[in-house]
């Protein structure tokens, strides 16, 4: 019995790669017709190349109709687009190596950061821009904000060089530069039942739903956590505000980020002796990555104010 043809069995041809891309920019814009600005190309001229791409690979890649609502990928189709991002993950990886080989800083510095970042007071983010571009005009900078389950698996993944996040543990093969500290404290919204009342039992508190973090908390505050049997979840910090500012929940908020609505008196602090933590905040980056000069020169533009 004769083995199976691989589609890919040889080298990548420069058609292979750009009909790649074409898939690429078809998922990415959510369909045949919006992908004709991002590709420059007609509509008829994707669909042959989708076509070309689904006889070279033996196996069928999307649904395609004439608008973007009824585009739909199969599952080869899910786990090729997967592919194709790992592929420009270590692609980017490799240019960012090369970087470092280089003499003057050229290519791109790919930053993942928290999505309440220039809310941070002690981490001046446009003065730290400004000195990067300032020493090296030639260097591309890509930033990128995501929750912190999510920021250290795109640096491992090799998506991202470095990022800001909050130390929750310590992964292997990562590398951690302790920055700032913050407190995290309970709050509730105006319009929460508990807003109004002068003093709250710890048993009437830990009642309500709580808006939780859908990652793992810091150890030194899942005690805090788990006395709340009640639970939403949100990925993002400025979603668990929204959550608190509904009036519905109580929710732990970093107190930069609370400050101007305890002010304006959109939120209250709720038994702020109690329920709080402290958060260490580290840049996170492949330890591979330590002496790649674009990563160097992040660490040592950050302007940072304890």
């Amino acid at each position: 019995m004769s083995k199976p043809k691989t589609a890919l069995s040889g080298r990548l041809s420069d058609m292979d790669l750009r009909l790649l891309r074409v898939f690429r920019e078809v998922v990415r814009a959510g369909g045949l017709a919006p992908a004709e600005v991002a590709l420059n190309i007609s509509r008829s001229t994707i669909s042959t190349h989708l076509s070309d791409l689904e006889a070279r690979l033996g196996m069928p890649l999307c649904l395609r109709s004439r608008g973007r609502a009824d585009f739909k990928l199969t599952r080869e189709g899910e786990a090729l687009f997967e592919a194709i991002n790992e592929l420009d993950g270590h692609l980017d990886a490799f240019k960012s190596q090369v970087n470092a080989i280089q003499s003057q800083l050229t290519g791109s510095l790919r930053v993942v950061l928290p999505d309440d970042v220039l809310d941070i007071p002690q981490l001046d983010l446009p003065a730290t821009i400004a000195r990067i571009k300032q020493q090296a005009p030639q260097l591309q900078l890509d930033l990128q904000l995501a929750a912190p389950q999510e920021l250290e698996l795109e640096i491992l993944a090799g998506r991202a060089d470095v990022g800001i996040n909050p130390l929750h543990s310590r992964r292997p093969g990562l590398d951690y530069r302790p920055l700032f500290h913050h407190q995290s404290r309970l709050y509730c919204g105006r319009r929460h039942p508990l807003a109004g009342a002068t003093e709250v039992s710890e048993e009437l508190l830990t009642q309500q739903e709580l808006a939780a973090p859908s990652h793992a908390v810091l150890s030194g505050a899942a005690h805090l956590y788990r006395l709340f049997p009640r639970k939403s979840t949100a990925n993002h910090m400025a979603a668990r505000l929204a959550m608190l500012l509904s009036g519905q929940f109580v929710g732990f908020l970093p107190e930069y980020l609370a400050e101007r609505h305890v002010q304006s008196g959109e939120l209250i602090a709720l038994s702020p002796e109690r329920f709080h933590y402290r958060i260490q905040n580290a840049a996170t980056f492949k330890r591979s990555a330590a002496e790649h000069a674009a990563v160097r020169l992040f660490l040592e533009s950050l302007e940072i104010e304890n």
